[in-house]
């Protein structure tokens, strides 16, 4: 049986969605030829679109995947924005 799930995100800073959607897109690429996984940005909002030839716990499983991935990269891309920060904060009180 074919299923679909769609998840959006919003994230209001299109060069944080375009992170995040890029950060999926290797598990995208490695995925069984009976499942689909689109991740884009779109004016700030990450949307994921799931298709699958499976059954519905496994549609399930792959969604709760990759939302523990989107969860790391959004911990990894904080810390970067973080560090980034103090890097020009520390920069200032140089000069």
């Amino acid at each position: 049986m074919r299923h679909t799930a769609f998840i959006k995100l919003r994230y209001g800073d299109e060069m944080a969605a375009k992170a995040i959607a890029c950060s999926v897109e290797p598990d995208t690429l490695q995925a069984p030829p009976n499942l689909r996984v689109v991740a884009r940005e779109v004016d700030g909002e990450v949307k994921v679109e799931i298709e699958c030839e499976c059954r519905v716990e496994t549609l399930l499983q792959t969604v709760d995947d990759l939302l523990s991935c989107i969860q790391a990269a959004e911990k990894s891309l904080k810390c970067v924005q973080q560090s980034y920060k103090e890097d020009c904060l520390n920069h200032v009180e140089l000069v």
